[in-house]
């Protein structure tokens, strides 16, 4: 094999090598790393975070950037807490009602950006605020507990020797690569966040793309909310805040351009696989919780500083020739 295919073979799957070594490192580092009960709790812990993450990773691709997104699921699951205890209603109408809501909210945050004719990143940082006000107002910054069985068992259930939450996040995972690749709405969503005007001039609405993209966004922190809620049995307001910038650095660093136009569900899995891996590694070898808060912020700047030299070479190139 010719080194330059090596290359470019190693380069492709530079994330998954990463991935793989972190693995390897923190087991040598801590007998407990690898078992298999180690690795699926890990895996079953961050179910929830995949699918956010995925979520946010379709508003990145499309060139925006959602800061609302933790808010959203303190929104989501006080209110499908709220259907269920105060309405009574059964748990997949309080679900559905819960989709609508979140489809309702990031829908919101798209079509802010296109009559205000800001970036997204300004506009959810206002409905960020916003969010939050509205779910202490919901639920007068009180606890929820005591879910029916159908719903802990979402997030406390297991297929055989899988748990429920990691099927959920593997099936969202497939139908939403199937739709970036293999759908004309998701070439639509490239050719938004790679350059907004010239899809414009191509004919695709490009509002309309932005608004549908927070939509669906907005139906995977649903999926996201139902799985963290019913997995820890409660919901209050203060669940989803902090989510949005795990997110953000989980998509960079599995290679979604924060600038826009590029990226893979595959890509954002394993950056949330890589955060999962090292959060559950630090903590096992001692490591602090404010540790790994700083470990976290250092490699979102070396993400976004690697994502912007990559752009920066590409135009280099395309200018030289």
């Amino acid at each position: 094999m010719e080194k330059s295919k090596i290359q470019q073979i190693i380069k492709s799957n530079m994330m998954i090598i990463i991935l793989v070594l972190l693995v390897i490192v923190f087991g040598l580092l801590s007998p407990n790393f690898l078992t298999v009960k180690n690795l699926m709790n890990i895996c079953t812990q961050n179910a929830y975070f995949i699918v956010a993450t995925i979520g946010v990773a379709l508003v990145m691709i499309s060139g925006g950037t959602d800061l609302s997104v933790g808010q959203i699921l303190a929104v989501i699951g006080v209110s499908i807490a709220m259907l269920m205890q105060s309405a009574g209603l059964p748990v997949p109408v309080a679900i559905i009602l819960g989709g609508v809501i979140g489809m309702a909210l990031g829908a919101f945050n798209g079509l802010s950006a296109n009559i205000l004719k800001i970036h997204p990143m300004i506009v959810t940082l206002a409905t960020m605020a916003i969010y939050k006000g509205i779910s202490y107002t919901l639920s007068g910054s009180k606890s929820f507990f005591d879910f029916d069985e159908s719903y802990i068992a979402i997030g406390q259930g297991y297929v055989g020797v899988v748990s429920v939450p990691i099927i959920i996040a593997i099936v969202v995972a497939l139908i939403i690569h199937f739709m970036l690749e293999k759908t004309c709405f998701g070439r639509f969503i490239y050719a938004v966040g790679g350059n907004a005007e010239t899809a414009r001039l191509a004919g695709i609405n490009v509002s309309k793309i932005k608004v549908m993209v927070f939509g669906i966004a907005g139906v995977l922190y649903t999926i996201s909310t139902v799985i963290l809620t019913s997995r820890g049995g409660s919901a209050s307001s203060s669940i989803g805040p902090g989510v949005e910038f795990d997110a953000i650095t989980a998509c960079v660093l599995g290679g979604v351009s924060f600038i826009g136009g590029e990226g893979r569900v595959k890509d954002a899995v394993v950056g949330c696989l890589i955060l999962g891996i090292l959060g559950n590694g630090m903590q096992l070898i001692g490591m602090g919780v404010y540790t790994q808060n700083i470990v976290k912020g250092l490699i979102l700047m070396a993400s976004i500083g690697y994502d912007t030299y990559q752009k920066m070479a590409k135009v280099k190139k395309v200018v030289a020739k």
